[in-house]
């Protein structure tokens, strides 16, 4: 199911819900939703699936996200996982909508805003 910005930061209120970026590294370095973790959606989805579970288990509920609703990453993603019995949602607003609406984010770009007072 695709979540809405207002329901990620409901959601977000459970400590034990994982929202993941999806996006490669360095785009996370760049601009993220605090508090968010990021494992890279590869064309090698046996792997990806496999480090979300070695990393977080599958009984926690999770959330993916990338750049924005241009790029349909997140939604990949949700389906890769719950087709392997995870339970996911995607907020296909990505980080171009959590940082244009004023959510809280993180990376270099969130840095260089904070320091000249400007958003990203």
């Amino acid at each position: 199911m695709s979540l809405s910005k207002e329901a990620v930061l409901e959601k977000m209120k459970q400590a034990h819900v994982v929202v993941l970026n999806v996006l490669p590294p360095e785009e996370f370095r760049k601009l993220h939703i605090r508090g968010s973790h990021n494992i890279p959606l590869s064309q090698d989805y046996g792997a990806f699936v496999q480090e979300v579970e070695k990393r977080y288990g599958k009984e926690r509920p999770f959330i993916t996200y990338c750049s924005g609703i241009a790029s349909a990453a997140a939604a990949n993603a949700a389906r890769i996982l719950r087709g392997h019995g995870f339970t996911v949602d995607d907020y296909p607003g990505g980080t171009e909508e959590w940082h244009q609406t004023g959510g809280s984010t993180g990376g270099i770009l969130a840095q260089e805003a904070d320091l000249s007072g400007k958003k990203p």
